[in-house]
């Protein structure tokens, strides 16, 4: 039952009121206590400490406490039968046929009176006021207008008695009591439901693994169960009504203002809580179609383990450290922006990853970009290139020797502990080395040598320029291995299918070549439009080699595309048909001329006869292409 007092301004209603209470089964009764006017606001508020649920009040009291309290506040009305009786007496008393009357008080105290004139015979006025003060004046006020007598309280009745006019109290009988105390009953079944509702809601958020935390609109928290408490390592009063960006400073703000104010959902967002890896997901709380605050539900995944910073430095100055991030990349591709926004998506987790993609297309660095997106970013990231290394060197490596660790270190499994391995060319892999890959991937390190296997925590990410599924059909790749780095997987384009990105690439290298030789060069628009339009089949090493080579050979500032082409056939020779002779161009026509020109022994004429092109055309072209005249071969 809900907890009720009643706090009236005459003692003859408390009277009135304590039996009638006993009548209602959702109602406790806290107390019934007659208040005046300089206390009621204190009692009140010391009532609503000590646990009271709603108060029962009438007029100026009622005024007071409502703003003050938290709490419902029911108000007592005089019913129109009991206003209507008290009318009538005071025009028996008058004996007047239609007597003027004035009823002064608050609003909070009167019925509808729209029709007594009409069902009594008085013409009455009303006075209704904002503050006590007002009370005595607008008694006043009433005789001046004309009016016989008044109805008010103590207020309106001292100043009537004073000036000789007729009065009478406002009346408060048991109907008034009644219907308040119906309405008070109607709120503390639902306050009792809600309770109930609450209490059951309390007990399954309690009980549920996951930390649960709601919050308002305005991003403060309002309630959170015991996992929450858990997670986050603090108590109840240091997070109830604090910003939720305050608790969590690490949480994206845009991310929870997207909820809050557009009701979108936010899925997987990981976190690091008290070094915990944690996924968080966000749901809009939604009324009638408006967003009235969300919901956040915490899954904690595995303690995150930080490397002490002598071991950090340590594994830094060995090269153990990722230094790209996805801000690093050109993405100007629609297709660049999906792989980028799968691999930031991939990232929050600890799962295996695949990389695969011609080769230069850039998976080291995605690697690199994915470990330092996630939440093991401030440990180890080891690299090692599978097919640099004989198989036995290789397994060596990884797995270290157990009778000789202690003199070689820790192996390249044991130094990415709680960090990234990257494997490179992971298919040069032997077989006994792709089991226990396998074995890390599970959890289990078992060094060379060794017959007792220890707890590992690695993140593997593996790339590959060939097609595994076709080595796993052979039978020269592990079926088991292949899906266990595959349960993440990403395929990384060729420039020539994503040339958007291409001249972003470019300047990027062209700057980072001329920064470290001090030659600064210029691209003219004819440059630009042929590096943007070659195909790239060395992808991004080709670019780097041949901006390299653009900023250490220019005789100029302004590199026209005559010698970037120069450049290119010089890093893509091309051998001619049925001869050991290598031709220093790759472009289709330049190669047609020289055919042609071998043919008839240099005759020019011929040559452009074949060609459907003046002479003139043919030397432009000759030139352009820096085709050598020499055909003696």
């Amino acid at each position: 039952m809900a907890k009720v007092a009643v706090l009236v301004p005459y003692r003859e209603m408390c009277e009135i009121a304590r039996p009638l209470m006993e009548q209602y089964p959702h109602i406790q009764t806290m107390c019934v206590e007659y208040a005046s006017t300089d206390t009621v606001g204190e009692r009140a508020r010391t009532l609503e400490q000590q646990g009271c649920e709603l108060i029962i009040s009438r007029g100026l009291h009622a005024q007071i406490i409502r703003p003050m309290l938290k709490i419902p506040v029911v108000e007592l009305h005089v019913t129109a039968q009991e206003l209507g009786t008290v009318l009538l007496d005071i025009k028996r008393e008058l004996r007047m046929e239609r007597p003027c009357l004035g009823l002064i008080g608050f609003e909070n105290m009167f019925c509808d009176t729209g029709r007594f004139n009409e069902l009594f015979g008085i013409d009455l006025r009303r006075y209704i006021v904002d503050h006590s003060n007002q009370l005595a004046p607008y008694t006043e006020q009433a005789v001046r207008d004309g009016c016989q007598a008044v109805v008010g309280g103590d207020i309106v009745c001292e100043t009537a008695r004073r000036i000789g006019l007729t009065y009478r109290f406002t009346p408060a009988s048991e109907e008034s009591v009644r219907e308040a105390l119906d309405t008070a009953s109607r709120i503390c079944h639902a306050i009792d439901s809600e309770k109930l509702n609450s209490a059951e809601l309390d007990a399954m958020l309690n009980y549920t693994f996951s930390g649960i935390m709601q919050v308002d609109r305005d991003g403060m928290v309002r309630r959170i169960n015991r996992a929450g408490y858990d997670l986050l390592g603090k108590a109840p009063n240091e997070l109830l009504g604090r910003s939720i960006t305050r608790l969590l400073p690490n949480l994206n703000e845009k991310i929870l203002q997207d909820t809050l104010y557009q009701g979108k959902e936010a899925y997987a967002i990981l976190l690091d809580i008290n070094h915990k890896a944690v996924i968080v997901n966000i749901a809009p709380v939604l009324v009638d179609g408006d967003i009235e605050g969300a919901v956040l539900t915490f899954q904690e995944g595995r303690r995150i383990t930080e490397m002490d910073n002598e071991l950090r430095r340590e594994l830094y100055q060995r090269g153990f450290i990722a230094k790209y991030n996805f801000d690093n990349l050109v993405c100007e591709s629609a297709e660049t922006h999906r792989l980028i926004a799968l691999a930031k998506r991939i990232a929050k987790y600890t799962a295996p990853v695949l990389l695969t993609g011609e080769s230069g297309t850039g998976k080291s660095i995605l690697a690199q970009c994915i470990h330092n997106e996630s939440l093991m970013r401030k440990n180890a990231f080891v690299p090692l290139d599978c097919s640099a290394w004989m198989p036995e060197t290789l397994d060596n490596m990884l797995f270290g020797n157990y009778s000789t660790r202690h003199d070689t270190g820790d192996s390249m499994v044991e130094l990415a502990q709680n960090g990234t391995l990257y494997l490179h060319h992971v298919e040069a892999l032997p077989a006994e080395t792709q089991y226990k890959l396998l074995s890390v991937i599970q959890g289990r390190f078992l060094h060379n040598g060794s017959n007792r296997p220890s707890s590992i925590s690695v993140r593997v990410i593996a790339s590959s320029d060939v097609n595994l599924i076709s080595r796993v059909e052979k039978g020269e790749f592990r079926s088991d291995l292949y899906y266990a780095l595959s349960v993440l997987s990403l395929e990384l384009l060729p420039l020539r299918r994503r040339k958007a990105d291409v001249m972003g690439w470019v300047n990027r290298r062209l700057d980072e070549w001329q920064e470290k030789y001090k030659r600064y060069v210029h691209l003219t628009q004819g440059a630009k439009d042929f590096l943007s339009n070659y195909d790239w089949p060395g992808n991004l090493n080709q670019i780097d080699n041949v901006c390299e080579r653009i900023v250490l050979l220019t005789e100029k500032r302004n590199i026209d595309e005559i010698f970037v082409r120069r450049q290119l056939e010089q890093v893509t020779p091309k051998l001619m048909p049925g001869s050991e002779r290598v031709v220093l161009y790759k472009d289709q026509k330049a190669v047609q001329i020289t055919e042609l020109l071998r043919k008839y022994n240099g005759n020019r004429e011929k040559v452009a006869a074949e060609l459907g092109v003046s002479k003139t055309t043919l030397w432009r072209y000759i030139k352009k292409f820096g085709i050598e005249e020499d055909y003696s071969y």
